[in-house]
């Protein structure tokens, strides 16, 4: 199954890199200007890996790996 989109907003993560990235946005400037990752935050941590790599269609993490990407931001 692969996650891409932050679903409460409805917004997918190719969507949000683009306004990241044409608007210099690090992860806290994005949430402020689209709301991403403040309904049920499940996607801060792939929002997270995005703006970190640029990938946009992800693998479902565990909770290891969330736990990493979350501890690197």
């Amino acid at each position: 199954m692969a996650v891409d989109r932050c679903v409460c907003w409805e917004l997918t993560f190719a969507d949000l890199r683009r306004i990241a990235e044409s608007n210099s946005l690090d992860f806290d400037g994005l949430v402020n200007r689209t709301g991403c990752c403040t309904g049920c935050t499940t996607c801060e941590p792939y929002v997270r890996r995005m703006l970190r790599t640029g990938e946009t269609n992800m693998q479902v993490m565990n909770a290891a790996e969330v736990r990493q990407e979350l501890s690197e931001s």
